[in-house]
């Protein structure tokens, strides 16, 4: 049975007399919380989905609370391609290499110690999962898991119906909270 928020609300609002500063503590509470459990919500299925340790999404998820000054919530995704080495259990065989239970065929495990390119030179000294570009010994590129599509499409169908309920039921438990009212 889904539960009218709005109308609960209205309600309370109208029969506490709620002052200003309860509605807009309330809403910057609510806000907050609608926002951790969208980031959570959002690291959970990226990383059922990708199969990707749930650590490395919530580090690239950023929650900027709202507050008296700014009444506002956001959620910064870095969507950057994961390098597949930071998935773990890698191991390397006669095809290629297997990183978090994935074949990445033709990949092998190396450390750069001298690299031709400004992008190669930072990944000096680390170990790290490469592919070559060609042939030839040199241009090789780190192996990425990219995770830009279905991050959009997840935050994408969130957004709709599901956050505006979950934004209505906490704003209605913060105001009954501050307010004192009983529901």
């Amino acid at each position: 049975m889904q539960r009218n928020y709005k109308k609960q609300i209205d309600d309370i609002l109208k029969t506490i007399h709620a002052l200003p500063g309860q509605v807009q503590k309330a809403t910057i509470l609510a806000l907050n919380r609608t926002a951790e459990w969208l980031k959570g919500h959002v690291a959970k299925e990226i990383s059922r989905e990708k199969r990707v340790k749930l650590k490395i999404i919530r580090d690239r998820i950023q929650l900027l609370r709202a507050d008296k000054r700014y009444i506002r919530s956001h959620l910064k995704c870095h969507l950057q391609d994961i390098p597949v080495m930071q998935l773990g259990g890698v191991r390397q065989n006669a095809i290629g290499t297997i990183a978090g239970g994935v074949l990445y065929p033709h990949a092998f495990i190396a450390t750069l110690g001298n690299a031709p390119t400004a992008a190669q030179r930072k990944a000096v000294g680390k170990p790290n999962i490469y592919r070559r570009l060609t042939k030839d010994r040199f241009p090789v590129k780190v192996v990425r898991l990219s995770i830009y599509e279905i991050t959009s499409k997840l935050v994408r169908d969130l957004l709709g119906k599901e956050v505006k309920e979950v934004f209505q039921k906490r704003f209605l438990h913060e105001i009954t909270r501050i307010s004192g009212a009983i529901t």
